[in-house]
């Protein structure tokens, strides 16, 4: 993702490569596994970087729930999208994490996490929460959309879904979600990108 922000700054997303000896979580796994994480820089028009989020400062790798931990390249993050939010701070989807979240762009500290591991929401209406999702986009009632490739879904099946969030209460109410029939009576199955 690259946002050109109409100030004149730009947020995009990169990844970084960090040496990690996974033996720390398990004896079998390698102990110089190559992980990929994901770093997440703001430029102003100038090209001065003036905010930096890394991953690795703030996600476990086992986070990585669907992931194979014990390959010698890891990608435990794998960070598709970007979303200046209404109050200034930042969303970003993390496909590897099942997981969207708010990160506050003074700290770089998360203001919430919806779905994955460390999970903060209660889900309503929905039994199935996004899996391998891309494209978090915040909508102009407030709601958030997302793009669920459900990877993880059984059976698997692609969905594009609206959320209605109370930040404060942590609650996430599926308000609308669709899922296109293909020719032989099933939803069809997009494994990965696309959007909402």
């Amino acid at each position: 993702e690259f946002l050109l922000l109409p100030n004149g700054n730009a947020f995009m997303i990169c990844n970084e490569y960090q040496t990690v000896d996974m033996t720390v979580y398990n004896p079998n796994w390698s102990h110089n596994a190559s992980v990929r994480g994901s770093v997440i820089q703001e430029f102003d028009s100038q090209h001065n970087l003036i905010f930096e989020w890394r991953s690795f400062d703030h996600v476990v790798v086992t986070e990585a729930l669907h992931e194979n931990l014990a390959l010698a390249v890891i990608d435990y993050m794998h960070t598709n999208a970007l979303e200046v939010d209404n109050d200034g701070n930042l969303l970003a989807s993390h496909r590897h994490l099942d997981q969207i979240t708010k990160i506050n762009l003074s700290t770089g500290d998360f203001i919430w996490r919806l779905g994955g591991v460390n999970n903060q929401f209660t889900w309503i209406n929905d039994p199935e929460p996004f899996t391998y999702q891309h494209d978090v986009r915040r909508l102009a009632n407030g709601n958030i959309t997302v793009f669920d490739n459900g990877n993880w879904h059984v059976p698997k099946h692609t969905a594009a879904k609206e959320y209605q969030l109370d930040e404060v209460n942590k609650t996430a109410t599926l308000v609308w979600s669709y899922t296109h029939p293909n020719s032989n009576g099933g939803n069809y199955y997009y494994a990965a990108m696309g959007n909402v």
